[in-house]
């Protein structure tokens, strides 16, 4: 239990965790060299809301990357109603889940690597995987976050040969994860509208995908 939070202390004293980011009744400090992205690309997607039952109200909530193009790595926060416990139950339905999403939904072939259930604050669930997408090999890690009422699915993607250097910031933003109180038991009236938006079939787990989407809407406005 220690050595989580003295390695998440010496990666936020060093710089590794940027400024704490609200959105949507949750909060955490992503990776430094993270930032938001234009969100009307992705508004209305469901990429990355990963739900065992595929039905409940859920929706991308926040897309970061630290950078452009095929080397850049990508931090997606879905928002899913319906709580979640990270049981080890739970652990397995999410995993089939996850491989189930990118399939149908994302049209992508995860090939996962490891599932595990990792214990602290908020106890989670990771699933740790690779994609081959337009050549490119990259390592994607979707996390479930325990919470009642409504939970958050994190998804990370990364070109394989960058992942061990970011690997350590990530599961150090992981740990800063917090999930307000639900009201009512609902998700938010932004994220609710998601379902009526289209798949936005590009989400930026791979960069084929996400240059797919820039030349369907066209060129971007200085």
């Amino acid at each position: 239990m220690l050595l989580p939070v003295l390695t998440g202390l010496w990666l936020t004293l060093s710089g590794a965790l940027g400024t704490e980011l609200r959105r949507d009744g949750y909060s955490f400090r992503p990776p430094d060299a993270f930032r938001m992205t234009r969100w009307e690309r992705y508004a209305g997607s469901h990429a990355g809301a990963v739900s065992e039952d595929g039905v409940r109200t859920r929706g991308l909530s926040a897309a970061l990357a630290d950078g452009e193009g095929p080397d850049a790595a990508t931090f997606l926060i879905a928002v899913v109603d319906g709580g979640f416990s990270a049981s080890p139950s739970e652990r397995d339905a999410f995993s089939t889940a996850v491989v189930q999403h990118f399939q149908r939904e994302l049209g992508l072939a995860l090939t996962p690597e490891r599932v595990d259930r990792v214990g602290g604050p908020v106890p989670r669930v990771e699933v740790l995987g690779t994609l081959r997408e337009a050549g490119q090999v990259r390592t994607v890690l979707v996390t479930g976050l325990a919470s009642e009422g409504r939970h958050a699915v994190v998804t990370v993607s990364a070109p394989a040969d960058r992942w061990d250097a970011l690997a350590p910031g990530v599961r150090a933003s992981l740990e800063t994860f917090r999930m307000e109180a639900p009201v009512a038991g609902v998700i938010p009236k932004r994220l609710a509208g998601a379902l009526a938006g289209a798949l936005a079939g590009a989400l930026v787990v791979s960069y084929a995908a996400w240059r797919r989407r820039r030349m369907e809407d066209g060129p971007a406005s200085p």
